[in-house]
Parts: structure tokens; sequence; C-alpha cells
């Protein structure tokens, strides 16, 4: 059962990981679509803001991912004291 759990809590982090990456990639986009088609403004704006998501969606994940790892190592910690506790 410890297995399967911790192959779910892996599930998630690549999950979250992916939608803190398509996110700002995917407002970037849609923005930048807006501004170009809808307010006229030059396609260099839609190729600005397509950049600025990828560059805040890779923040975004990496700052996820290195979060999830010191939550990971704090359980892990907390499972050893509990352990060495019982013993």
């Amino acid at each position: 059962m410890k297995s399967f759990m911790n192959t779910m809590y892996a599930l998630n982090i690549v999950w979250q990981s992916f939608w803190n990456l398509l996110f700002p990639v995917g407002l970037g986009i849609l923005i930048g679509w807006l501004l170009t088609e809808k307010c006229g403004m030059g396609d260099y704006v839609f190729v600005i803001f397509i950049l600025l998501g990828v560059l805040v969606g890779l923040v975004s994940m990496i700052r996820f991912l290195l979060s999830a790892l010191a939550g990971l190592e704090r359980l892990e910690k907390e499972q050893q004291s509990k352990n060495n506790f019982r013993e």
C-alpha cells in the first residue's frame, strides 16, 4: 500500500508541475492574441506575451518542485523519527 501511495504522490507532483507550466503559457497566448487581434497592436506583442508566459511558467514550475521536494524531505524525516521512536 505504501508503494501505491508513493506512486500517487509522484503522479500528483508531475500533474501539478504540468499545470504550473501550462497555465501561464496559455494566459500569455490568450492575452497576446487579444491585444493583437482586438486592440490592433503589432505581432511583436504576441511574441512577447508568449515568451513571458513560458518564462513565468518555468519559474512557477521550478518553485513548486523545490517546495514539493522540501515537503517530501520533511515528511521522510518525520517518518524516520517516528520509526526510531518505536524501536
